[in-house]
Order: structure tokens, then C-alpha cells, then sequence
């Protein structure tokens, strides 16, 4: 049976392409006392069985096709003297063309009393408050031993109503290529995974909400670190509204976001967070914001969504003890390598514990190590000073002026040299363009996931150099493009 395949559903499958194992949402159940297997087997069958969603794949030709297939994922039961939770997340990681997109295993353990289930799932299909939710019933009908009826269900579909004023503007691009250039200035080869967790001093007022303290926090962070007036980042939303409060499904989209701190410094920080917040709560209203903005803006600008993420959770949103009476918890993948995004700085707060996770495929060591060490300071000051004293310019200091955007010129020296030529001349027969000129977005051409694919493998053949997909993002026309194979090969020899 085939269905229709949502933008969202497009936008992710596409990323697939250029990142094949991206998107995966692997994650183990500790269960301290150890599993009645067959029990939870049965369980299992059971909902993989009633849910279409488990038996959903998708395919990609010149469209992206979506079907639901009769043959529900395999549930396999294995025993490990001894758990390697990495090796096992990488046995088991899925693409987005695979005939299964769900993978669970029941994990019998012998050197430890505890068992594990591993369950991963493509986030096309889930995201992770839908995987929250099927783990708590799940563990729930675990414990009781009633086959009681689900009270998940399956997405209810957004009916559109009469055509109302287009909406205004989400956010303002002007500031965006001084931004990207200081982004730029700072990105290198370098893959890092950091972790960090503190706990507030209890007591604090709390007069915002968690999330506009935490990402107020961050902004000043990044602007501090990249000496930036303005910041522009996105960071997720799940986007429910009551009737999809139980629903299995990927609801998740990315809101932009962006703040001009010049103006601010002398501004209260609890004025500032008190707008973040309303901007926030402004973004309930389950607007479109990728569709909206890729009809208004360049194509350059949506690297928004690929740049830096700030992602928050709660222990209120997302429970990780899903039973504390008999030890069951639980544990993402810390061991799964995801570079989808530029700079993935996740926070999860749980009381007054916080959990920092930073994943990123294009910054130094240094420059993560000084974010953290920055956001930690923030949001501890933000905090202690609630109800007033404290100005913006007491945790940002900003340089006088914004740096201007490299052009192509100032990339390649010379539009008409060699490198640009041949990447002038593969993009034109990629694209059908006669005319490449060295700043004008191969985006902006008509470049998508597919021919991107194409682009990287033929630049790689020309240049002996294997650039990573983002470098194609961030370095997005011929002259820029030709700018960094220059540096490339300056640096081989």
C-alpha cells in the first residue's frame, strides 16, 4: 500500500542521501532485574503488529515513494557474555533505502543481573518524544501483564482550512552573511563528541521558562565565542498539538532563530529572555517555517538549518527512568556517530541536573571546549540574577564592527583561474547551465540531494580531494567552492 509523502517526510529522506546513516534514534532499556523475554517478545509483536508505522519504508527514484508493507521488523533475542553497546548500534544502524526501519533486539546479558532492549528507529518515522511515548506504555503493559488496549495512536491529519494573509517574516537574513563569515572563519577538518554534566545550586527563581534561560544562555555563548553581533541558529520544536499528543510519528521541525544583541547590551538580561520567550511561545502556531523561508530567501540562507542546532529536553518532556521501583532506564546511544549538523549542541535537564552533549563535524577542540566552559557561566549568572541587575553587556562583549563576507573574489584571486573553470564546467553538466557564474548558489541552479551526490563524487575525481557534503553547503557557488579546493590542495603540498 502506498501513501503520501509529507515535505517534512522529503526533506529528510533527501538529507539521507548525502549522509546515509543519519537519522537514526538508537536507544537501550536497562532493566536491573533482567527480562521474562518471552513476555516482552510477545509485547513487542504485538505493537509492531498493530501500527503500520513499524512496517513503513520508502522509495527513492525520480520521486520518493512511501509504502506500507504486510511484514512486520524481526524482533531478534540474542545473549552477550558481555554488552558492547557500540559495536552493537553499529551492526544495527539502517538507511533510509533499507526494507526495515525499525530494528529490536531483546539482549540477554550473563555477566551482568541486568537485560537490555535495543530499539532503533529512523527519525522519518519517529522522533524521540513518539519513542518516549511507546516506551513508557510499553513498559507499563511490561509490568502490569494485561494486554490492555493502546492508548497510541496513529497520526490525525492536518486539515487545511481557507486561505488566510501570508504570515509575516519569521526572521530577518539581513545580518546572515557577516554571521556565516565569522562561522566560516572558524570551521576546520575536526570531528569532536564532548560531554559535560553540572548541577545548579537549588533555590534560583525561576521567572522563564527552562528553555528560554537555557537558550538565551547559549545565544550570548556563541556570540561571546564568535565576537558575533548577531546570531542565527535553529533548534527543534515538537510541534503537537492535542489531538497528536498520543500519536506515533515524526512531528519535529526546526525553528529558526535570530538575535541582534548590538542594540541590547544595556538591557536587562531578564528583558532579553523575557523576549526570547514570547518568540518561543510565538512558534506554537505550527507554521511551515522551512517552506516559508525556502520561498522567500536564498537558498544559502537555509543553511540555518544545518549550522548550528540548539536541542532541549526536560526530564518532564522526555522521561529517561521509566520505572524507578524496578531499575528500568533509559540509555541513548552514546556511541552513535550523527554529523548531520555543523555544531549539535544538545542540553538535557532533569531538575536541577544538566546534561551537556556537543557533536560537531567543523569546529576546534578549543572552540567547543570555550562554548561549553561560556554556557555553563551564562546560564548559572542568568540564573542567580532573575528579578533584575544584570545587563546583556555584562555577559557579551562584542567587537566594534562586523566582518564583511568573503566574496568569490576574495576566495579564488581570480574568477577566470583553472579550479574555478573545471568546477564551472562540472556544475554546468550536472545542471544543464551554460553560464556558471562564480557567485550565484549552485542551489539557487536547481542542485538537490541527488545531483549534490553526483557534484561530490566528480569533484573528487578532478581534484583527488574527498570534501565532506557540508563543505558543499557552506562554500555554496563556484567561487567559493573553488576558494576551498584551492586551500586543499595548497595544504597536500
Amino acid at each position: 500500500m502506498s501513501a503520501t509523502v509529507s515535505s517534512a517526510e522529503k526533506r529528510i529522506v533527501s538529507s539521507c542521501l548525502l549522509s546515509p546513516t543519519a537519522y537514526n534514534i538508537p536507544l537501550f532499556v536497562r532493566f536491573a532485574e533482567g527480562l521474562n523475554i518471552p513476555k516482552m517478545y510477545n509485547l513487542l509483536t504485538r505493537y509492531v503488529e498493530q501500527f503500520d508505522l513499524f512496517r513503513t519504508t520508502y522509495q527513492i527514484q525520480s520521486e520518493i515513494y512511501k509504502r506500507t508493507g504486510d511484514e512486520a521488523p524481526t524482533i531478534e533475542v540474542r545473549t552477550f557474555g558481555q554488552l558492547d553497546k557500540e559495536r552493537l548500534i553499529s551492526e544495527q544502524l539502517i538507511t533510509v533505502r533499507d526494507r526495515a526501519l525499525v530494528r529490536i533486539l531483546i539482549c540477554r546479558v550473563l555477566d551482568e543481573p541486568a537485560d537490555y532492549l535495543f530499539i532503533n528507529a529512523h527519525h522519518v518515522l519517529l522522533d524521540g518524544f513518539s519513542m518516549n511515548l511507546f516506551l513508557q506504555e510499553l513498559t507499563e503493559a511490561y509490568l502490569s501483564g494485561e494486554a490492555a488496549e493502546s492508548q497510541l495512536h496513529p497520526p490525525v491529519l492536518e486539515v487545511d482550512g481557507p486561505d488566510s494573509e501570508e504570515p509575516a517574516s519569521i526572521i530577518s537574513f539581513g545580518s546572515y552573511a557577516p554571521f556565516k563569515s565569522r562561522l566560516l572563519a572558524r570551521q576546520c577538518n575536526e570531528v569532536h563528541y564532548l560531554n559535560d554534566r553540572f548541577t545548579l545550586e537549588p533555590g534560583y527563581v525561576r521567572r522563564h521558562s527552562d528553555f528560554a534561560v537555557a537558550l538565551t544562555a547559549f545565544s550570548l555563548s556563541l556570540a561571546s565565542l564568535l565576537h558575533s553581533g548577531t546570531v542565527y541558529l535553529a533548534y527543534p520544536y515538537l510541534g503537537r498539538d492535542p489531538r497528536n499528543y498520543r500519536a506515533l510519528g515524526n512531528f519535529v521541525q526546526l525553528i529558526p532563530f535570530a538575535l541582534q544583541l548590538e542594540e541590547e547590551l544595556e538591557t536587562g538580561t531578564d528583558q532579553l529572555i523575557a523576549g526570547i520567550q514570547a518568540r518561543i511561545f510565538s512558534g506554537f502556531a505550527g507554521r511551515d517555517h522551512y517552506g516559508e523561508l525556502i520561498r522567500t530567501e536564498p537558498m544559502s540562507s537555509m543553511n540555518i538549518f544545518r549550522d548550528i542546532i540548539f536541542d532541549y529536553k526536560s526530564g518532564s518532556l522526555i522521561a529517561k527512568k521509566l520505572n524507578e521501583a524496578h531499575g528500568i532506564e533509559l540509555e541513548e546511544a552514546a556511541g552513535y556517530q550523527d554529523e548531520k549538523y555543523g555544531l549539535h549542541f544538545s542540553v538535557y535537564k532533569s531538575g536541577e541536573d544538566w546534561e551537556i552533549s556537543v557533536i560537531s563535524s567543523e569546529y576546534r577542540l578549543e572552540d567547543l571546549q570555550t562554548l561549553q566552559s561560556l554556557f555553563r557561566s551564562n546560564l548559572r549568572s542568568l540564573y542567580a540574577s532573575a528579578g533584575g541587575g544584570l545587563r546583556v553587556g555584562d555577559l557579551v562583549s562584542l567587537t566594534s564592527r562586523e566582518e564583511e563576507p568573503p566574496s568569490a573574489e576574495d576566495s579564488l584571486q581570480a574568477q577566470g583561474g583553472e579550479i574555478y573553470s573545471q568546477i564551472a564546467e562540472i556544475v554546468s553538466g550536472l545542471l544543464g547551465e551554460t553560464d556558471v557564474q562564480a557567485d550565484v548558489s549552485f542551489f539557487d541552479l536547481g542542485m538537490d540531494s541527488l545531483l549534490l551526490v553526483k557534484l561530490k563524487k566528480r569533484i573528487r575525481e578532478a581534484f583527488n580531494i574527498n570534501l565532506k557534503i557540508s563543505d558543499f553547503f557552506n562554500f555554496h557557488t563556484a567561487g567559493l567552492l573553488a576558494g576551498k579546493i584551492k586551500d586543499h590542495l595548497k595544504e597536500a603540498n
